[in-house]
């Protein structure tokens, strides 16, 4: 609508409110096609789009309901006399179709989406089931090594999970040990210190996962009290054949002597890194050297044989 500032006239033109597409339609049916078709086009792809990035997460959901994560056990064993002392369980995939999915295709997703905390409570109840008929086989106090991640410290229901473990064994058989990894920083709260003081309590040790290799190492070693360090399998790799990562790792482990922490090597693969740790006074030794991580039958199998 247009009016004249000197005289008493005015123009109005247009259509009816509602009118433009029909008004579009009739004048213009090709552009008026063109742009519906581009509109269901761009619909049908924000809709592909929205099911392709939750489509991942739900297959999670639906093999945790499956029962399609299963444990793995790899040996951990004594620095002095090479037997073992515990293990460390690890999570895998088998899937229906795909096969033995690895980890580090599975993982990142599980804990960016919140389902890591249900997977691992599930994992430590088929560890349980599985591991508790043999447990007399055990020496006294036999380490059983989980995952844990931030995910797990925002509550205190770790805490119900590690006493219904617990309770699956006769009394001080196992010593579970959470071993924190740092993929994503754990913030030290009033709840983290509560959860972290009553897993002690429940006799559970904290363990560091591949210490050296987190910004926040130190930082849990101030904020968090923890039992055990673990090398980092990268340092372990370059003994005898980097100088500074030997530097660093012997650094770590005179670090572990200064704090009273029992320490573990992770990745030890030949007989020169088995024997530089064990000098330096490495309490507990885990790599291909001794074991790859095993089903649970398997993995009796070979306790059967180490003993």
């Amino acid at each position: 609508r247009l009016a004249s500032e000197r005289y008493r006239y005015s123009v109005e033109a247009g259509m009816p409110q509602g009118e433009v597409w029909r008004y579009m339609q009739a004048r213009y049916p090709a552009l008026f096609s063109l742009v519906v078709f581009f509109g269901i086009l761009a619909g049908l792809l924000a809709h592909w789009l929205q099911k392709r990035s939750s489509a991942p997460t739900h297959e999670l959901q639906r093999a945790l309901g499956a029962n399609e994560f299963i444990p793995y056990f790899q040996p951990v064993v004594r620095g002095d006399t090479r037997q073992w002392a515990g293990c460390e369980v690890l999570m895998r995939w088998r899937h229906p179709k795909e096969g033995l999915v690895r980890p580090d295709l599975f993982i990142p997703l599980a804990e960016d989406s919140g389902l890591i905390v249900p997977m691992t409570r599930a994992l430590l109840r088929q560890t349980a089931a599985q591991l508790a008929p043999h447990a007399a086989r055990f020496s006294p106090g036999f380490h059983i090594g989980v995952n844990i991640t931030a995910r797990h410290c925002q509550d205190m229901a770790l805490v119900q999970d590690c006493q219904e473990f617990l309770a699956a064994f006769p009394p001080g058989q196992v010593t579970l040990v959470l071993e924190l990894t740092e993929r994503e920083l754990i913030e030290p709260t009033e709840t983290t210190r509560r959860l972290f003081e009553a897993l002690h309590q429940l006799g559970v040790m904290i363990a560091i996962d591949d210490f050296g290799t987190g910004h926040s190492s130190l930082g849990y070693l101030r904020n968090f009290n923890v039992d055990y360090l673990k090398i980092d399998q990268s340092f372990v790799a370059m003994i005898g054949a980097d100088a500074l990562s030997r530097h660093i790792l012997d650094s770590i482990i005179e670090l572990s002597v200064k704090l009273d922490l029992g320490i573990v090597a992770e990745g030890v693969e030949t007989a020169q890194q088995c024997e530089y740790l064990v000098a330096q006074g490495v309490d507990f030794l885990q790599g291909y050297l001794f074991g790859r991580p095993l089903p649970c039958d398997e993995f009796i199998k070979s306790l059967g044989i180490v003993e």
